[in-house]
């Protein structure tokens, strides 16, 4: 009997254990809203956190950025199974590392991101693939379609430190790249690092300011 007691209670508290910190778990994948100016602000402060942020995406031939109107400057984009969205040909990486540092101030991992190719990434994939057979001085005929694609996406941000960002505040625009950001040539402060999107609207480019939101 003191045998099968001793069980029991061992049982309820590895199940309570777990059950704490299945709780701690889900509490520290919660995104903190955030906006594409806040990050670009301050990278350093959303460093190696999950958040949600809105704004559209434009992708070209070596870029893949995330925007604001009224809010310089852009955000790297990029999907966490490592993929580039449509549109994207070429890149080459700069030296920024995903990651932050722990409570004694040594280095830790990049928070683990899982893409989510859900019905609603599949609509926002959907509208870049149209845009991404829109390319300058080449004819694709009346079915194509050039969009501005909004969505509230969820991932990582990986930003630069301080230093760097104020390095990079400085800098002249005709000053090479020092490859210590992220995206194409390190020339970014921050990307995201999209885990899931959400309420996806397109606005075709063509007729903008005639069109409603293509998705509601």
């Amino acid at each position: 009997m003191k045998i099968e007691a001793s069980l029991i209670l061992v049982a309820f508290i590895l199940s309570n254990s777990a059950q704490v910190q299945t709780t701690q778990s889900a509490k520290r994948e919660e995104p903190v809203i955030a906006t594409v100016c806040e990050i670009l602000e301050d990278p350093s402060a959303f460093n190696n956190k999950l958040v949600q942020v809105r704004g559209y995406v434009s992708v070209s031939f070596e870029y893949s950025t995330l925007h604001v109107e009224g809010c310089p400057g852009e955000i790297w984009f990029a999907l966490a199974d490592g993929s580039g969205p449509p549109g994207l040909r070429v890149m080459v990486n700069g030296k920024g590392i995903p990651g932050g540092k722990d409570s004694n101030g040594s280095r830790s991992g990049p928070v683990p991101v899982k893409l989510v190719r859900d019905a609603n990434f599949e609509k926002f994939e959907s509208y870049l693939t149209e845009s991404a057979k829109v390319r300058p001085g080449i004819l694709c005929g009346p079915d194509c379609h050039l969009y501005q694609v909004t969505a509230t996406f969820v991932g990582r941000v990986d930003g630069v430190s301080k230093e760097i960002h104020a390095a990079h505040s400085n800098r002249s625009p005709f000053q090479p790249s020092d490859f210590k950001g992220f995206g194409q040539m390190g020339l970014f402060d921050a990307q995201l690092v999209v885990q899931s999107v959400k309420d996806v609207e397109a606005v075709e480019l063509t007729h903008l300011g005639k069109n409603q939101p293509k998705s509601q």
